[in-house]
């Protein structure tokens, strides 16, 4: 999403947010909008933090209208956190990065918050957020599932998001999460590193050996019943790699990553990914009998 749209879209949820209360929103209340429409897009609501000009911590008046604002509000927000996308991985811009956008955004004219004027504030930042920074290809990451933890490995990067090879084994702790005498499930789903920046997912190490137990450029699959014009997706489906060749698949191809039960998807958010891991490991060693 373009600069000049961000701007826009921000404007229109200030003007939503003045016409229902009936007055230009604090920088207090911005924010709350925000944190409480983030869950629909993150692990967990983003709290932040706002520093002012004179390095104080900024708090904001002790009333907040935020509770008065109706569902559209918190959609609209939802929706525009939804439409930022993150250039590496095509999913959500990581919080800090959101941060950032918010913050030159409350720094302009356009913002007109009734508390703060253009430059007040030097510094906004997500509570409690780390130095997590953006796995790499060979990085291996614990997965809490329940009680236990899946171990992943960063695969690659691509058009498509970021690749993770799963591990079949389920560790009964976080420091015994090491994977190199698992099973590989054999096909890689793509998906966002959002749980990794946000501290949900742990990178425990790294092993570019165990990358030879998957593709080094994972296809997505495409079902035989997709119908666009001048495309034959064949008898059973086709895989298109990140470079964008197709080729046709067999029965038992599509059998082995779900397509043929409509159980396949091509990504998940990483929250849902994590949801599902139990299942995917489960039918990846169905197919293996």
């Amino acid at each position: 999403m373009s600069g000049e749209r961000v701007n826009a879209k921000l404007r229109a949820i200030l003007l939503e947010f003045s016409e229902t209360a009936g007055g230009r929103p604090s920088l207090k209340e911005f924010l709350e909008l925000f944190k409480w429409s983030s869950e629909a897009i993150y692990s967990a609501p983003l709290e932040f933090e706002a520093t002012l000009a004179d390095g104080t911590a900024y708090s904001g008046p002790a009333e907040s209208r935020v509770s008065e604002m109706g569902d559209s509000v918190f959609t609209d927000v939802a929706d525009f956190l939804a439409g930022l996308s993150d250039e590496d991985g095509g999913g959500p811009v990581p919080p800090n990065d959101l941060a950032n956008i918010l913050l030159e955004f409350v720094n302009s004219e356009a913002a007109n918050l009734v508390d703060v004027s253009a430059g007040d504030i030097s510094r906004l930042v997500i509570a409690g957020a780390g130095s997590s920074a953006r796995p790499e290809v060979g990085d291996i990451l614990a997965v809490p599932v329940d009680d236990a933890w899946y171990a992943v490995i960063v695969v690659a990067r691509n058009r498509f998001g970021v690749a993770f090879g799963i591990f079949g084994e389920k560790f009964r702790s976080l420091d015994a999460v090491h994977p190199e005498h698992s099973s590989a499930c054999k096909f890689p789903v793509y998906s966002d590193d959002t749980e990794v920046v946000n501290g949900s997912w742990q990178v425990v190490g790294r092993d570019e050996g165990l990358l030879s137990a998957f593709p080094a450029e994972p296809e997505i699959y495409h079902s035989p019943n997709l119908a666009f014009p001048g495309f034959d997706f064949g008898e059973f489906g086709s895989a298109e790699s990140p470079s964008g060749a197709v080729r046709l698949i067999d029965g038992a191809e599509a059998s082995a990553v779900g397509i043929s039960t409509g159980s396949y998807r091509q990504a998940f958010t990483g929250k849902f990914l994590q949801q599902s891991l139990d299942d995917l490991v489960k039918r990846w060693r169905q197919s293996e009998l």
